[in-house]
């Protein structure tokens, strides 16, 4: 009887290791990607990324940013926004495919996105135009439990060309002094209607 009584303790003590490993297996919240802060993910485009995209969200949700070429479906940029932060990305020009994507805060997967998030897609173009730089601005909201883009408008930034010019003379070696200017370039940037 002995040597039975100590064979069912073995098994148990197997069925119970078993139990533990099929346990620890189990995907869970754990195996969560740590969630990202608010910005800029992935730049896949060669062109500089110098147009807004402003979201603007509620808190309580985070959001997958990713923009697309409309035309071969290619990876452009992608960030991350987190509820009710400040999120404005710089994107290169282009037509895109602009995919926002709503998930909890704790179901974050990477590169997967979020597992169980609920997206909308808008189609819009980033264009430079003789020193303006045409961007957006939208509004994203959870309506009727969907996500939906409840309002949308243009953002341009103007860029504004200043010269300094100093008068300059130089007298090395010459009866006549030769003046001239001497022209710097600035750039500054600005929001414009």
């Amino acid at each position: 009887m002995a040597h039975a009584f100590g064979n069912r303790n073995r098994e148990r003590i197997t069925m119970l290791r078993a139990l533990l490993l099929a346990i620890a297996l189990l995907p869970t919240a754990a195996d969560a990607q740590p969630r990202p802060g608010t910005g800029l993910l992935s730049n896949s485009s060669p062109l500089p990324a110098t147009i807004p995209l402003q979201v603007r969200t509620a808190a309580g949700l985070d959001y997958a940013i990713a923009l697309t070429d409309r035309a071969t479906a290619n990876p452009v940029i992608s960030g991350y926004l987190r509820g009710g932060e400040f999120f404005r990305l710089l994107v290169p020009p282009g037509d895109h495919a602009v995919n926002i994507t709503a998930g909890s805060p704790d179901d974050w997967q990477g590169d997967q996105g979020f597992a169980h998030g609920q997206g909308v897609t808008i189609p819009l173009e980033f264009v430079i135009r003789a020193g303006r730089r045409e961007g957006h601005q939208i509004t994203v909201q959870i309506v009727e439990g969907a996500i939906r883009i409840t309002d949308q408008r243009n953002q341009v930034i103007c860029q504004i060309a200043e010269w300094d010019s100093t008068l300059q003379q130089d007298t090395t070696g010459r009866r006549t002094p030769l003046r001239y200017l001497d022209q710097t370039l600035t750039t500054r940037s600005r929001f414009c209607d």
